[in-house]
């Protein structure tokens, strides 16, 4: 599964905004490169039902592709170490290959996106066999995108990581509707 890497191949996190529009609409989380370090940027919350993007500004033939995957909090890799043995069995980064339904053999992905619970950005997976929603954004073309409702609760926070880059991580909290 270590072929995974170079296949799917600084420290960052979300947040840029400090408040969604004050409207439900779109928010958009981009996978940014700056300088050398690539990163999520986007916004801290996020409403219920809003619609979240997640768009990939990087250049995959330059630094590979990524994914942006919803996990425990927990199992954010937080050492140089954790990073490096994500790709292992029993880490974060494994178990998001698995779901994805990698391929060692082939290289390939076969399940993309991976729609773990209800419709939309709300389910967090973990290594012990619990699917996330996660997306992988391919390895050709700059600016590939996602756009779905969050459907996570209100009061859920939701973390998540690159499995190919699992220093890239980020959080959203997600917001009450607001009143009509």
């Amino acid at each position: 599964m270590a072929a995974l890497v170079p296949a799917l191949l600084a420290t960052g996190s979300a947040g840029a905004a400090e408040t969604p529009a004050p409207v439900p609409g779109k928010v958009v989380e981009k996978m940014v490169l700056k300088g050398k370090k690539m990163a999520f940027e986007g916004p801290e919350t996020v409403y219920e039902g809003e619609e979240l993007e997640v768009v990939n500004e990087t250049n995959p033939r330059q630094v590979g592709p990524h994914t942006f995957s919803l996990v425990e909090k927990g199992l954010l890799p937080k050492t140089k170490q954790a990073e490096k043995s994500c790709f292992t069995p029993g880490h974060i980064c494994m178990s998001i290959a698995k779901w994805h339904g990698f391929n060692p053999k082939t290289k390939k992905i076969t399940v993309n996106p991976v729609e773990a619970g209800p419709a939309g950005w709300s389910t967090a997976g973990n290594n012990k066999g619990k699917k996330g929603d996660s997306w992988f954004t391919g390895e050709t073309k700059k600016g590939t995108r996602i756009s779905e409702p969050v459907t996570a609760k209100a009061g859920t926070t939701l973390y998540f990581v690159c499995a190919v880059h699992p220093w890239m991580q980020g959080s959203i909290k997600v917001l009450p509707k607001p009143a009509s």
